[in-house]
């Protein structure tokens, strides 16, 4: 009779097990989430975003901008009331004036899942309008000033165009205190070339 038991227990285990396991599933890194199950894990399974990956720079009105791109595998996120996994890019980067003095650096942030997103720059998605870019958001600054798309396309193996245009760049003194940096240190403007390093 024990024997029962202990076999009939490892069969509910097993069952269990496979239940959960049916729940999640994997699914191309642009796919919907509207009808995903949870946990889905949405996976660059073509490497889209491995070509980004890298230290990348650019020269812009006198100033040096730095790019460190990563590539995230199962960065969690929430949406529609549902938890879900993605391959992402998260871009840190280094603004520097034409002297060398760093005016903005986000190269040690970690940005981990659930952290704080204040000068975040994000990947949405690859060719979301069908046209081989990637497209991000950036989180904005202080009071979120800056925050904006961000679109970038490779040119090459060494070189992409960066378009960002922010589309918030106004703050309240009510909800935001006066002795703040609001600066917008990314370069915003159209088809800058930044180069592979």
């Amino acid at each position: 009779m024990k024997n029962f038991l202990n076999i009939k227990f490892v069969i509910i285990i097993l069952f269990t097990l496979k239940l959960t396991s049916c729940k999640a599933q994997t699914m191309p890194l642009n796919a919907s989430e509207y009808d995903a199950p949870t946990n889905t894990y949405f996976k660059d399974l073509n490497n889209e975003l491995d070509p980004y990956v890298g230290t990348w720079k650019a020269t812009f009105q006198g100033k040096t901008i730095t790019l460190v791109v990563t590539k995230e595998l199962k960065r969690p996120y929430a949406i529609l009331g549902k938890n879900f996994l993605k391959d992402i890019i998260i871009i840190r980067y280094e603004v520097k004036d034409s002297n060398a003095n760093i005016l903005q650096t986000t190269l040690p942030e970690a940005y981990l899942a659930g952290d704080r997103v204040r000068n975040l720059i994000m990947s949405l998605g690859t060719n979301l309008n069908s046209n081989n870019e990637l497209n991000l958001v950036y989180a904005g600054g202080n009071c979120s000033v800056g925050l904006g798309e961000i679109i970038i396309k490779m040119i090459n193996s060494t070189q992409f165009s960066w378009n960002y245009s922010p589309g918030t760049t106004v703050r309240n003194d009510i909800d935001c205190p006066p002795n703040q940096d609001y600066n917008i240190y990314l370069p915003e403007t159209e088809n800058l070339v930044f180069t592979k390093q």
